[in-house]
């Protein structure tokens, strides 16, 4: 008998059937060649971890523009010379046993060609500011119509669905937070003007994929900042996207203006930080919802699911760490769980253009 049956009991998200509760979230790996073709240890990483029984894999942010890239080695969607390598990867997750979606990103001004809604400027780090070139009307129509043709992209190389990537302080969240978001025009201003672009980015690519692909969102709840994007929009934006016909929201809130403030790090230290913030959301919508954030062991992610908090969970570094955490959950032998250890070498990495390692991974193999 399953000792945590609440997490293996299926999921009905769009005109999917999930066999559990485990989702993986998306994690920027720097796998990806140089080109932004898939390699081989970007397919055996997520086909590993669908094998070991995760359910729905959010493939990591791939670029639907050139000029959208944000860290060098990132897969990309932005045009047909990328749908083989997509095809491997979304096959060999699909015949490991999970369903595959593929995130679609823009870095707007986190890109290598920094673009915004408004040239409001911020910082990569103390000595690396940053202040992007306003995006124009006709810069807008053309990247709608680029989040569509990269979704459909994905469904031609066989994926389940796709995510957009509408958290973190990328592109889409930069639309909607009234503090990078300065315009005057009908894509800035007032909280319906704010919401235009994202809305007509999920329109666009539901045209391209149609009804029945698998449409989700990873969102925003709350900016965590003063003057910026706050849980009340939150909850309206959410209701907004299920009527336009998202299937899920992935919760992820702040951004990385937000993470490093001294009292915001106090918060997302401790475990399963996001998971009232998501049933706020949840209350609103009634979508499935992921919970977020340092979920890190089978008791937690059993309790979130148990309470309703939430209706699945997205977990993205217990999963680096421990490629088989569901499996052993599902033996009964979460006591040979390998624990995320929180040191945030995998981050570093990335960010140096390396690739993402974790320095537990000696225990699973010993």
């Amino acid at each position: 008998m399953i000792a945590f049956q609440t997490l293996f009991t299926p999921l009905n998200i769009g005109n999917l059937v999930l066999k559990n509760r485990i989702t993986l979230a998306p994690m920027f790996l720097c796998y990806g060649n140089s080109d932004g073709t898939v390699s081989e240890k970007t397919i055996e990483f997520y086909a590993r971890r669908a094998k070991a029984g995760v359910s729905l894999l959010a493939v990591e942010a791939s670029a639907v523009d050139s000029k959208g890239i944000g860290l060098s080695r990132m897969i990309r969607a932005d045009s047909d010379n990328y749908v083989k390598g997509l095809s491997k990867l979304a096959k060999a997750i699909k015949d490991a046993g999970g369903y595959a979606v593929l995130q679609l990103y823009h870095g707007g001004r986190y890109s290598q060609q920094p673009i915004a809604p408004s040239p409001v400027e911020t910082y990569l780090a103390p000595e690396k500011k940053i202040i992007p070139k306003e995006i124009s009307i006709d810069e807008i129509t053309e990247l709608i119509n680029k989040f569509g043709e990269a979704a459909e992209r994905a469904m031609m190389a066989g994926f389940d669905g796709v995510e957009l990537h509408g958290a973190s302080g990328y592109l889409l969240t930069q639309f909607i937070s009234p503090r990078t978001n300065k315009r005057n025009d009908r894509y800035g201003g007032s909280f319906e003007n704010r919401i235009g672009f994202p809305l007509e980015v999920v329109a666009s690519v539901r045209e391209y994929i149609g009804k029945e692909c698998l449409l989700g969102y990873r969102f925003m709840p709350d900016e965590w900042l003063p003057d910026g994007f706050t849980l009340n929009e939150g909850r309206l934006l959410a209701r907004r996207l299920e009527k336009a016909g998202v299937n899920y929201l992935s919760c992820n809130a702040g951004t990385y203006e937000s993470w490093f403030l001294p009292h915001i790090m106090k918060v997302t230290s401790k475990p399963g930080y996001q998971v009232d913030i998501t049933h706020e959301i949840k209350k609103e919508v009634r979508i499935p919802v992921f919970a977020n954030g340092r979920i890190n062991t089978p008791d937690l992610a059993e309790e979130i699911i148990r309470k309703g908090k939430a209706d699945a969970v997205a977990l993205a570094r217990p999963l680096f760490a421990d490629p088989e955490f569901v499996q052993k959950i599902f033996e009964n032998r979460t006591d040979q769980i390998v624990k995320c250890a929180n040191d945030m070498l995998c981050g570093r990495q990335t960010m140096q253009g390396l690739d993402a390692v974790c320095s537990q991974w000696k225990k699973v193999t010993a």
